[in-house]
């Protein structure tokens, strides 16, 4: 029996996107009998007096390696107010960085999923077990299995969907179908994954094609529901499976849906089956144009045939598909990062789009940065909040502002390949100041991505959502902290005073 508790997640981000793992763990603590809420600095104006008025148990946090900084400084901050309350922080960032909580306030960290994990600690009345460290007790040298996708509860979006009316009128949704990629990319997480879990059961796990269908069929019938975006790293791993949905998902469904592919695991008879099931977009990646750093230095064994063949038979079926790329890898030249857009453009993709290369600690390929002398870890070099403020490597200034540059340009030049080999246009592009071309690269991208989604609204709901993504993209949350502390500290004193029955002068 578990005791009973509240439960609050907090959510720091700004953004669109659906919360797949609050989505999940809100319907297993459902399904226990806790008390569960979410808050977010996104939208609530009265973020922390919503907060504090909760009075919560257990703080619940997910973050990146990239926002672990700003979970700590608002951990300190809230518990000045709330110091009965319990946090425990989970997501990619603790799980490859799970010393962090020591320097903080934070109580406990999750490494890895979850539902197994988070179950056990309420039950067994917030003391850490498997999966969960705390600064006060060793770690368990054994981990959950992984669990069985079909054996938990459909997803609880009505925990920020009450909430949070953009992302619940939102006419495309995510979705997630599976867990897990067997391939091992140096720059992304999945090769540190296997090596922490080898022994907890398979990584790549899909849900059924029924439990799948009834989820999807939930979400329609409560919510705006006219696209389905698949957020799984690749959708198409599993062929049996693939050809399964792909015959069930126009008769039991039928809408328009969107999904994550790879290169080299594209054949005709793939593309043909989701042309047919009423797949009208892929997201797929090539992340370098050059053949040596793709596939040695990024282990992305992927051939210059097989990207060139994906996009002919993408175009062939009329599948409409956006294509992601890294740009600023250790030691890569900037001739290098021009070979990456070069290729994109015979690709002939809808959208080109590239990132800047983030070394998250304990990543291959951060590793092989240090080593080639690449990267240097600083006790003030933090890492940037998105993949295009500016690169963290050791290169001129200069050359970063190049590279954020590209970064603009890059949908630019595979939108208009005119643009690109017109050298003399191109180094007028390059001259112009950043901040214009970012608006060029927000015009571009939007404008293309509302295409590809095909997202049709109202406009005064067009608008909303757009002033979210902007205030998103201008509002870091932790630039703002020192702000949102300002204004928190004379409530602080206030929430203390009603406590206590006593006045204070400010």
């Amino acid at each position: 029996m578990i005791k009973k508790i509240k439960a609050v997640f907090v959510d720091l981000q700004n953004d669109l996107y659906d919360r797949h793992g609050i989505y999940s763990l809100a319907a297993l603590l459902n399904q226990h009998g806790v008390e569960v809420s979410y808050i977010s600095y996104g939208y609530n104006k009265k973020f922390l007096s919503a907060l504090i008025n909760l009075k919560p148990d257990l703080l619940l946090y997910s973050s990146l390696s990239s926002t672990l900084d700003l979970y700590g400084k608002f951990d300190k901050m809230i518990k000045e107010v709330l110091p009965q309350a319990v946090s425990l922080i989970g997501g990619a960032g603790p799980t490859f960085e799970p010393q962090f909580i020591m320097n903080t306030s934070i109580n406990a960290a999750c490494i890895g999923e979850g539902e197994r994990a988070l179950i056990d600690f309420i039950r067994n009345d917030l003391v850490v077990g498997k999966n969960i460290i705390s600064k006060d007790q060793p770690p368990e040298k054994k981990f959950h299995p992984l669990v069985d996708l079909d054996s938990l509860p459909l997803p609880n979006r009505d925990i920020i969907y009450c909430h949070d009316s953009i992302r619940r009128d939102m006419p495309s949704k995510q979705f997630i179908s599976g867990r897990g990629c067997p391939f091992q990319c140096t720059y992304c997480f999945n090769h540190i994954y296997y090596k922490i879990f080898k022994d907890c059961g398979s990584l790549v796990r899909k849900k059924s094609v029924n439990y799948l269908l009834e989820e999807i069929k939930f979400v329609r019938k409560k919510y705006a529901l006219k696209t389905v975006v698949f957020n799984d790293d690749i959708f198409i791993l599993d062929k049996e499976w693939l050809y399964e949905f792909c015959e069930r998902y126009p008769r039991e469904i039928g809408l328009p849906y969107i999904c994550n592919i790879r290169a080299n695991l594209i054949q005709e008879d793939v593309v043909a089956a989701l042309h047919d099931s009423n797949c009208i977009s892929v997201n797929w990646s090539i992340e370098s144009g050059n053949e040596i750093i793709r596939n040695q230095v990024l282990k992305r064994n992927m051939t210059e045939e097989q990207i060139i063949t994906t996009g002919k038979l993408l175009n062939k079926y009329r599948i409409k598909h956006r294509i992601g790329n890294v740009i600023g890898l250790p030691g890569e030249t900037f001739e290098q990062m021009l070979e990456t857009v070069d290729l994109n453009i015979r690709v002939k993709p809808n959208l080109g789009l590239a990132n800047i290369f983030v070394p998250y600690p304990g990543l291959e390929l951060t590793n092989y940065a240090v080593r080639e002398g690449h990267y240097t870890t600083k006790i003030n070099n933090k890492l940037p909040p998105n993949y295009w403020t500016r690169s963290v490597l050791e290169i001129t200034s200069d050359d970063n502002l190049r590279i954020q540059k590209l970064v603009n340009l890059f949908p630019l030049f595979v939108r208009f390949p005119g643009l690109f080999s017109s050298i003399r246009t191109r180094n007028i592009l390059f001259s112009l100041p950043k901040i214009q071309l970012r608006v060029f690269y927000e015009i571009i991208y939007v404008l293309q991505f509302m295409d590809i989604y095909r997202i049709v609204s109202p406009p005064i709901y067009i608008v909303r959502t757009a002033f979210r993504y902007l205030k998103g993209l201008f509002e870091n949350p932790s630039s703002n902290l020192s702000r949102l502390n300002s204004n928190f500290r004379p409530f602080v004193f206030k929430y203390l005073d009603k406590l206590f029955c006593k006045k204070r002068k400010f």
